[in-house]
């Protein structure tokens, strides 16, 4: 039977056995009747709304949905919402979230996502606080399409609003749960609600998860930078086994020698591994029926290892290795007069065996992300036809975090490194709401945003050099001004507008640029900061030697600053058939601010040496100050859809059709800004050897790159055909095309698909590397998408009750960046191109779970099996390698869940 059938002929066999056992049933008035289903209540529209009334295409599910998907934070929600898709970057800790294919890959301290995240409507800025827990919550609602007039900051083209549970007054309530699965996999949460009077009541809840490494690990005492490892693993035996099964980079160790054996790593705490905790303290308290005021508190800890990519091995076996020089080599390091294929991929890199989970370091991961939070939401009726809301928040997120970057994959050991990176923020935001029941429903409000951060980091090329980035005062604060309203034309009619006037402003106080190397001084010490090209000088460097900036030399300041302003627009008709039925229309635009990015000096140079040129105080001459500022992005989207419930009330069904002008697209990525000369080195001594080439400063920096055509159509449905069975999913098709001349250095495995050496590569003088990428796609756009869930609930005579769910997920395939490298083979020098391909291909996965609940549900027991097939997929990696690296996806995990409801 092939493994897809496998899943779903265990839930049909459920099915018929529960059937089998199930002689009768409790009455239909206490089980879901085939005629109804029940109504769902949002807030996209800042007050509670029917979500088949509410005229915005919006997604919302509860916290047993979460729990049955096995969903614990906002990255495992791609699957939930449709045209919704996430990735991440290791190296940031941070999801990179798509909607509707748009998305944000500057996911810096610099950057805005496109999909703003709000917590109990507070607005959260950092991506990381995505990976903040989901528990304890009402509701999940993800709106698409943009919501700037109500919603705000960079909600362009879409928003997430998580919504924990309130405290209530009317009963003591408590509930705790466990979870055990595969890979060590532990996790226990619990609540307890606690009414103190009829007018205060507290709740609390807590979650933790453990888990061990799904990937196949090991520690490598061959690279170059060893400092972490335990002086067991650096003094691993040498290796004794056969020649051709040593890996690539045990060939290819710094200075020949004896090479040592790969150390099996502890998956305890090796990269993708999990270990983290939160809690939150809420209370309630509502002295009259006018006024209400919750307080809610909440920690998040995060001590895993962190996330690390790894190599795709299908893309990696197309590989050609070369030489230094740009020759074909053999396995044996000799020139070649053909390529050879195979020798960069798993295999030839970490051994017989390896496969796309298989990872050797030298770093091993550390991570301590830390975010506190305080929200704040008060209402007051203050007549019968006027409420006034404030809601306030406060959050601080503190990263600390070490991780190895080339993975072994690369002859270049290098690592990235952040160092109590603190980013603070606080939110006000005051409406007032109107409540009566009149034909104009309203809403006005101000708004003020502000974000602290404190940027403490850096990257080491361990042969070589380091860099450090000291950005101690990076603000951003927002300001707006906001009013929307509904009016009924008529019994059925109704006219929606909305306006949304706001001010950005960004700055850099006191940031700067800094570098260690062989030609740099250790204030400290007087000696060079750096020892290049020494191993053993470098591996007595203290562990913590690099994350002091004090060792640093200043090479230019980032003091800079932006400001921007701009109003959003939302104007909807929806129009109500009749009691089941609607349909709505609207236009609205949605912006993501424009924002700033590091300085950088280029310096006057003798061509002939590669000495800086002084002037009569003995200071570099200043040739050109690169300062890297972008514009605002804009989404306009037109959107006509329909809400209606048929069937009897079994079926819920709603469609979208969509057209969004995406203007001013801000693209964030590395590219080369100005040529500098070097003196270039020996690369068996590193010596200094009199030759003079030229090398290009590459930056990571966000611009903006032109303008997109985007479409789509969306279909929901929840359908319950039968007493206790439950359908529901989603059908999607997207069309994005890059409509305007983008003129682009090429910056995607350049040196490999142009066959030139880095300098070349990245001169942005180099207009033969450039390329126009008009008609290309949008990254992350799948064409098709499709989700299919079914839930069966079989009640019988005792009060128990087994729930099978299966659910089945496909996506089309689409591309991981906007390079679409398969549409420009013509203008590539290799002969493999598509070893470089950025074709993200199609996927599916299935789920499947069986519950077991006891009357009342005051106890349940539910097995789970996630990914059943064991489908693998590689998300984006972020870098311009050709994707030859990237996080890849969790294999089959399976386990066990309890929960006991007091």
């Amino acid at each position: 039977m092939n493994l897809l059938h496998k899943p779903l002929a265990l839930s049909i066999a459920l099915v018929h056995s529960g059937l089998a056992l199930a002689q009768e049933q409790q009455d239909t008035d206490t089980t879901l009747a085939a005629n109804t289903l029940e109504e769902v209540t949002v807030t996209a529209t800042k007050r509670e709304t029917n979500l088949m009334e509410t005229p915005i295409s919006i997604t919302a599910f509860s916290q047993e949905k979460l729990d049955r998907e096995g969903l614990t934070n906002i990255k495992d929600m791609a699957q939930m919402v449709p045209n919704m898709e996430i990735s991440m970057d290791s190296s940031q800790t941070a999801p990179v979230v798509a909607m509707r294919g748009v998305r944000s890959t500057n996911i810096t301290e610099l950057g805005d996502p496109s999909v703003g995240l709000h917590l109990d409507g507070i607005y959260s800025p950092r991506p990381q606080g995505a990976m903040a827990l989901m528990f304890d919550v009402e509701r999940v609602e993800a709106m698409r399409g943009p919501q700037g007039t109500l919603f705000g900051r960079n909600s362009t083209v879409g928003n997430v609003n998580i919504i924990s549970k309130r405290p209530d007054f009317n009963e003591f309530d408590a509930s705790v749960g466990v979870e055990a699965g595969r890979w060590n996999h532990q996790q226990t949460r619990g609540t307890v609600n606690l009414p103190v009077s009829d007018t205060f009541a507290v709740r609390a809840s807590f979650m933790q998860e453990t888990r061990d490494s799904y990937l196949n690990g090991y520690y490598d005492p061959n690279q170059w930078d060893v400092r972490y490892l335990p002086e067991e693993i650096q003094n691993a035996p040498v290796y004794t086994g056969a020649d051709e099964d040593r890996s690539l980079r045990q060939r290819e160790r710094w200075g020949s020698g004896e090479v040592q054996e790969l150390v099996k790593a502890d998956p305890a705490d090796f990269y993708n591994n999990s270990d983290q905790y939160a809690f939150r303290v809420s209370a309630l308290w509502e002295p009259s029926e006018s006024l209400s005021w919750m307080l809610t508190y909440e920690q998040f800890q995060d001590d895993s290892a962190g996330g690390t990519d790894t190599m795709n091995c299908d893309m990696a076996d197309k590989r050609i290795k070369k030489d230094w020089d740009g020759n074909y080599v053999d396995a044996d390091g000799n020139i070649s007069a053909t390529p050879v294929k195979g020798l960069l991929g798993c295999e030839s890199v970490y051994g017989p065996g390896a496969d796309d989970y298989t990872v050797a370091v030298s770093v091993p991961g550390f991570l301590d992300l830390s975010i506190d939070s305080v929200r704040s939401n008060l209402s007051w009726d203050v007549s019968e036809e006027i409420a006034l809301v404030y809601n306030a928040g406060w959050a601080e997120q503190v990263r600390s975090q070490h991780s190895d970057q080339d993975r072994g994959i690369t002859g270049w050991d290098m690592s990235i490194f952040f160092r109590d990176a603190t980013f603070t923020s606080q939110s006000h935001e005051l409406q007032l709401q109107s409540t009566g029941s009149g034909p104009l429903q309203w809403i006005a409000g101000a708004f003020y945003f502000e974000e602290d951060n404190n940027m403490q980091g850096g990257w080491i090329n361990s042969g070589n050099n380091a860099d450090y980035w000291n950005q101690p005062a990076r603000t951003l604060k927002s300001q707006a001004f906001f009013t929307q309203g509904t009016y009924a034309l008529t019994d059925q009619l109704n006219l929606t507008l909305g306006l949304r006037y706001t001010e950005d402003s960004k700055q850099d106080v006191g940031g700067r640029n800094m570098t260690c190397n062989g030609d740099t001084i250790n204030p400290q010490t007087g000696e060079r900061c750096f020892p290049a090209w020494d191993r053993d000088a470098y591996n007595q460097l203290p562990t913590d030697y690099f994350d002091d900036p004090a060792i640093y030399t200043a090479v230019s300041d980032n003091q800079t600053e932006g400001s921007w302003d701009f109003t959003n627009y939302r104007i909807g008709l929806d129009y109500i058939l009749n009691d089941d039925l609607m349909v709505f229309g609207y236009v609205a635009n949605g912006f993501k601010s424009g924002g700033i990015g590091d300085v950088f000096v280029q310096y006057e140079q003798d061509p002939s040496t590669a000495e800086y040129l002084t002037d009569a105080n003995g200071d570099r001459v200043i040739k050109q100050r690169h300062q890297n500022t972008y514009d605002p992005e804009i989404v306009t989207t037109y959107e006509l859809g329909t809400k209606g419930t048929f069937l009897d009330g079994s079926l819920n069904l709603m469609a979208t059709l969509f057209y969004s002008d995406y203007e001013d697209m801000q693209a964030a990525s590395a590219r080369g800004i100005f040529p500098f000369y070097v003196e270039e080195r020996d690369e068996q001594t590193g010596e200094l050897t009199g030759e003079i080439t030229t090398e290009t400063q590459t930056v990571f920096q966000t611009e903006n790159i032109g303008r997109a055509a985007i479409k789509g159509f969306e279909v929901e449905f929840d359908w319950a055909p039968i007493e206790n069975g439950r359908f529901d999913g989603y059908v999607t098709w997207l069309d994005t095309e890059i409509t305007s001349d983008f003129v682009y250095h090429w910056g995607f495995a350049t040196t490999d698909l142009f066959e030139v050496d880095h300098g070349t590569a990245t001169n942005p003088e180099n207009d033969a590397l450039k390329v126009n990428l008009k008609g290309n796609d949008l990254a992350a756009s799948p064409k098709l998408t499709a989700k299919l869930n079914y839930t069966h609930t079989f009640r019988f005579n005792n009060g128990f009750a087994l729930v099978p769910h299966v659910s089945y997920y496909w996506r089309d395939k689409s591309y991981h960046t906007f390079h679409n490298v398969d549409k420009h083979y013509e203008v590539f020098a290799t002969e493999t191109p598509d070893a470089f391909s950025d074709v993200r291909p199609a996927f599916h996965s299935v789920n499947t779970t069986l519950k077991l609940e006891a009357p009342d549900n005051q106890w349940n027991v539910e097995a789970f099996a996630y990914n059943v097939t064991d489908e693998r997929q590689t998300y984006w990696a972020g870098g311009g390698d050709g994707l030859i690296k990237g996080p890849v996806s969790m294999p089959r995990f399976y386990g066990l869940r309890a929960n006991y409801n007091f």
